[in-house]
Parts: structure tokens; sequence; C-alpha cells
């Protein structure tokens, strides 16, 4: 009987087939690439307090020295920290209640007074929008923040590396802090905050201050991401070292580019005289000692004549040392690193270079911008309820500041309903082009699908306040509003019929 034997690749055919792969490409340990991690650890581990303070004096020493860094921050902070209140209570029942409007001017004069700095900032040094911004630079920066509530409805600013567990730190109070600054209950949640204040001699040392309950600290930050995280981090981390490497990209090129502005000249000689003698106070001498070298000879004599004219000998040769920097490679690859960058906090490139790109695509950018700010401005808006309509408002109504408590009984509205009616409108995005938006806008009246309130909102502006304004100046005018569309009527013909309105109340009908 005989045997048939197998080939090698038959063999081989076989292994392979039989091989089966039961997994992730990404989590298989080879040889190809970085092992993959093994453990989930907790965020502290990951980040300690020692590495948080690390990433934050190294993310501001960065925005002090890097333009790009700096110029990301403040235009983020442009983004996502600036607000306008909007307050408008309405009664259904009758367009025009008084006790209404007192409540609705008696808010608004209360928002406008504690924006004030005076007013709003403990130190006294900011006011509301500024506090703001201050706030949010802290987050980008240290990856959180918050704000002490203070007597007299003030807020002092708290900078997220002052939150930690100091070693000066009670023996009977240090036990219950966390590395991260903080004391929990037993379900788990922030029962108090650990703050320290800066000493020594330049306020680099952090000393024991207090513990400060949960409920008196407006807190925030960027999470990484993760329930069990109670710390923010900084999204700036992940685009400092491209960052440094810009920088020092730059520098080196910036050396080059001096380097090589100082024109060298390199001399081959065939004579058996020097091609240039050197120069002295007293005139042309001829070089008197051999230890005065000949290239320190022609040195001298390029930098007293200045403008070189060389009256060569046959044989003789001067050659010119040229760098061509920087190379164009280098720019296109320090490009894609600002790119990088800038992703960091959601900015298209073309904000940073528009000639790169057609105005079709700087409006599409900006709307996808937009909408990456949205979930950022949804923080600090928080912020702002918090501080209003979950502190103040209540204070104010008890100590009926400005008479708002009086206000609030008789009109018959609750704090919380004021607490809830009021907005905080994102402010208004700069127009592209004006006239072709503006047509878009009055398309999508014209449909049904949006609303001037909304419109102005988006722009940072008060529908009603704008109509108020507008009704008030052409009452006192006697000019009618007319909005004309296509198959309406004509805008004369429409002014025939105002004037054949009485006007014996000397207002227009037109408005009422």
């Amino acid at each position: 009987m005989s045997r048939k034997l197998k080939t090698s690749a038959e063999l081989a055919g076989k292994r392979a087939s039989s091989k089966v792969f039961l997994s992730y490409g990404s989590i298989d340990d080879t040889m190809r690439r970085r092992r993959p991690t093994k453990r989930t650890s907790n965020e502290v581990a990951i980040l300690p307090a020692v590495k948080r303070e690390i990433a934050a004096a190294t993310a501001r020493d960065d925005r002090r020295n890097m333009t790009i860094l700096a110029w990301m921050v403040r235009r983020h902070l442009d983004n996502v920290s600036r607000f306008t209140p909007h307050f408008r209570i309405s009664d259904h029942a009758k367009d025009q209640n008084p006790k209404i409007d007192k409540l609705n001017a008696t808010v608004r004069k209360l928002l406008a007074w504690h924006s004030r700095a005076r007013q709003f900032d403990a130190l006294g040094k900011m006011g509301r929008d500024e506090w703001l911004r201050m706030f949010e630079a802290c987050k980008i920066l240290s990856g959180d923040a918050g704000g002490l509530k203070c007597a007299g409805g003030k807020l002092q600013g708290i900078e997220g590396d002052r939150i930690t567990r100091p070693a000066d730190a009670p023996a009977d109070k240090a036990k219950g802090i966390t590395e991260e600054g903080l004391t929990k209950n037993e379900d788990g949640t922030r029962k108090e905050f650990c703050l320290c204040k800066r000493t020594g001699q330049r306020g680099q040392t952090l000393s024991f201050e207090r513990l400060v309950s949960s409920a008196d600290m407006i807190w925030d930050g960027y999470w990484p991401e993760r329930f069990d995280a109670d710390r923010g981090v900084s999204p700036l981390l992940t685009a400092l070292n491209e960052g440094a490497d810009v920088r020092e990209v730059w520098e080196w090129l910036i050396l080059k580019a001096k380097t090589s502005a100082v024109m060298g000249l390199g001399f081959e000689h065939a004579g058996p005289d020097p091609m240039m003698p050197s120069m002295t106070e007293h005139g042309t001498t001829p070089p008197t000692s051999e230890a005065q070298s000949y290239s320190s000879q022609v040195a001298e004599a390029v930098k007293a004549r200045g403008i070189i004219n060389l009256d060569l000998d046959p044989g003789d040769k001067v050659t010119e040392f040229e760098s061509k920097t920087p190379n164009p490679q280098v720019i296109d690859f320090t490009r894609e690193l600002i790119r990088s960058v800038l992703l960091s906090l959601d900015i298209p490139f073309t904000f940073y270079d528009s000639m790169t790109a057609s105005f079709s695509a700087r409006i599409a950018d900006r709307n996808e911008y937009e909408e990456s700010c949205e979930w950022k401005r949804d923080k600090n808006i928080g912020v702002l309820d918090e501080i209003y309509g979950g502190w103040l408002l209540p204070v104010w109504e008890k100590a009926d500041l400005f008479g708002f408590g009086t206000a609030l009984k008789e009109a018959g509205v609750s704090v919380e309903e004021v607490g809830a009616t009021l907005r905080w409108v994102p402010a208004g995005r700069p127009w592209l082009d004006r006239s072709n938006e503006m047509s878009g806008h009055i398309l999508a009246l014209a449909a049904g699908v949006t609303s001037s309130p909304r419109i102005c909102a988006a722009y940072g502006d008060d529908a009603y306040e704008i109509a108020a304004e507008q009704k008030e100046y052409l009452n006192k005018c006697g000019i009618p509003i007319l909005y004309a569309q296509g198959g309406q009527f004509s805008v004369q013909s429409l002014m025939d019929n105002v004037k054949k309105e009485d006007d014996s109340k000397g207002t227009n009908q037109w408005l009422t």
C-alpha cells in the first residue's frame, strides 16, 4: 500500500487554515508596535498631585512663551466665556401688566448692578464677564477651577492647584483628605475642598488654610471622560509636546537664518603676496608679525572697508558661502504640527491661516467649531445658573434688594420661576457675509422654521429689547414699521392706508 507524501506548501497551508484569530489586533502583544496597556488605573494614579502641579506649570509657561498657544487660549475664551443675560416674564392673560414689567425691570437692574467688579469679585478686580473669562482660562490651563462664595454675594476665584493635600495639614483633618484635596461623603460625593494658600518668598509653597464645604464652592473643570474622575484635566496636555517642538524648531530656524545672513568668504590664494592688506588706524600696512594670521588680516580689511572691492591676481579665487533657509519641507511639517496643536481646542486651521481655504470652507469650519463649542458653553452657563438661580436670587429676595422681593410678591411670581426664565445667551458671532446670511434668515422666517428671537440670539442680541427700542423711537417719530415681501401689498399702498387712519391719539396704530 503506497503512502502519498504531502509537500511543504500543503503542510503550511493546512497550518495557516487551522489558525483562528479570536481577539482584537490592537490588544495583541507583538513586536510590531508598543505593548498594550494591561490595567486601568484610577485617574489620580495617572495624574497624581505632583504631576498635576507640573502639568499646570508647564501649560502656563508655554502660554507665556509661545504666541500660537496664547492666541489659541484667547480665541477659545472669546467663543465660550462671553454671555449676555436675557430675561423676560410675559403675562399671556394681559399684554401689558405693570407689575410684570416692574419685575422684569428690577431683575435687569440687579443683573447689571451685580456685573460690576465691586459687586461681583471679592477682591474688586474683575467684573462678571472678565471673571468668567479668567475662570475658563484656569480650567483650560489647570484642568479645573472654583469660585468661593463670599459675603455680600461676591465670588473669590480659586485656581485648581490650590485645592490639594498639603504637607502641613493638621493631623486630625489630614486623614480624611484625599490626594486630590477633597473629603468625601459615604456615597462618594464631594463633602469639602481642602483650600491652600501660597506662602514662601515667591509663593511657591502651598500651606493649609481651611476646609471649605462643597455648598460654598462653585466648581467646574474638564473631566477626562471618566465617571470615576474627581478632578479635571487640561485639554492642552495633548498638545504641549507638539507646541514645544514648534517653538524649538522656530528658534533653530531663526538662529540658522541669522547665521546664514552673515556673509562668509573663502579665499584661495595662488600668489606670494596677500590678496588684501590689513588696515590700521594709520592706513594700509603690510603684516608685520607672523603671529597675525592671514585670515585675521582679511577680516580686519573687510570690517574696515565695508563694501568689498577685490583686485585679484591671476589664480586667486573668492567663494561665497550661502545657506538656503528655511527649508520648504520644514515649513510644511511645522504647519502640520501647528494643525495638531490647534486640534486640542477644536480650533480649525483656517482660523490660523484663512488664506488656505475658500470662503465656503471657512463658513463650514466655523459651523463645525460652533458645534464643538456648544457643550463648553453649556458648562459655563451651568456655572452662571448655579451662581444666580441657586444662590443669589434667593438671597436677593430675602434681602429685598432693589425691591426684588416686593416685586415678586406683587407679580405673583416665585424666585424659582425667575431663575428658570433667566437665560444666558452666548455672545454673538461676527458676520462673515451679512447680505447672504440675512437673506437666509429671511427665508427661514418665511418658511416658519425659526423666529426673530432665535436669530437675534445667534448674534448676541435680544429681540425683545430691539423691538422695544424700535417701537419707542418710531412712536415718537410717527414712522410706521413696514416689512414687505414679494406678493404682498406695496409699501406705498400701506403708507396710504396709514394716512387714512385717525391720528387723534397721536400714536401710530400700526405699532399697537
